[in-house]
């Protein structure tokens, strides 16, 4: 008799457990496990994968984290680079040599200075450049410390009482070969289309550049209206191949910068990309 009591109640107790380990799985399959889909919305970092989520960092890092100011005064463009709260961005790292580039060009694309302004204060910049009166386009080349940085145009106007210049008016160029002083440049393709990726190839009539800035020449390229700015690199420091894309058809202007006997010369190319 006692026996089975005890049976029963041995019985029993099997059944109320397999009830309550049944019913804490039915529950954990409905709720999920948060653990498992935290891992899943990380895994679209890993290498290899071009999800939307890559794409959106990358066009997250176009917003420039930088504003830069530039001003032109008694013969000196003094440029001053503030973040989003106003605080001076100090901390550069050295490009080619230097911290910064600056790029001046008329706003008929006829005139173009590449400078390098030295520090004077905490995120302050100024460099000497007497311009004839007229409307300019700078743009500041940087790469500040952990922060984003694109380049944009910025306006400078010299002098007063003068009408704006018009944009300007480019004719593509058929042959790409030009002449300063004793050394003649040709720059290869002689067909662009966009899209498409493109290798600027420079040979000279005269041996090679002299190194420049950490390499054998620079070139800067801008769009018809000057407002897409490319400051392009060459492939290696000891060739004069440059590689780039265009984005879009168009008119573009090519300024080339090689040096020669201890003087930089710029050569100027208008290409049409199709």
């Amino acid at each position: 008799m006692l026996n089975n009591i005890v049976i029963r109640w041995a019985l029993s107790a099997v059944i109320i457990l397999a009830l309550v380990i049944g019913g804490y799985s039915v529950y954990a399959s409905l709720a999920g496990n948060p653990t498992d889909n935290h891992t899943e919305h990380n895994s679209s970092k890993e290498p290899g994968e071009h999800g939307s989520h890559e794409e959106h960092n990358d066009g997250m890092q176009t917003e420039s984290e930088v504003d830069p100011m530039i001003v032109h005064a008694y013969g000196k463009m003094r440029i001053e680079l503030k973040d989003k709260v106003g605080e001076p961005v100090d901390q550069l790292e050295v490009n080619h040599e230097k911290n910064m580039h600056l790029i001046i060009v008329s706003e008929d694309l006829k005139q173009y200075y590449h400078l390098h302004p030295e520090k004077i204060g905490k995120g302050q910049f100024q460099v000497a450049k007497k311009l004839s009166d007229g409307n300019y386009k700078a743009f500041i080349d940087i790469k500040p410390k952990n922060k984003e940085y694109m380049v944009k145009p910025l306006p400078i106007e010299v002098g007063t009482n003068h009408a704006h210049d018009k944009d300007a008016t480019l004719k593509p160029e058929t042959t790409f070969t030009k002449t300063i002083g004793d050394h003649t440049v040709t720059m290869t393709p002689d067909t662009f289309k966009a899209k498409e990726p493109v290798t600027l190839s420079f040979s000279f009539n005269k041996g090679t550049p002299q190194p420049y800035l950490g390499a054998l020449g620079h070139v800067v390229i801008l769009d018809e209206k000057g407002d897409k700015f490319v400051h392009v690199h060459p492939v290696s420091e000891k060739e004069t191949k440059f590689e780039t894309q265009f984005d879009q058809p168009g008119v573009y202007k090519i300024w080339a910068e090689f040096k020669f006997n201890g003087k930089v010369n710029v050569y100027p190319f208008v290409i049409e990309v199709k």
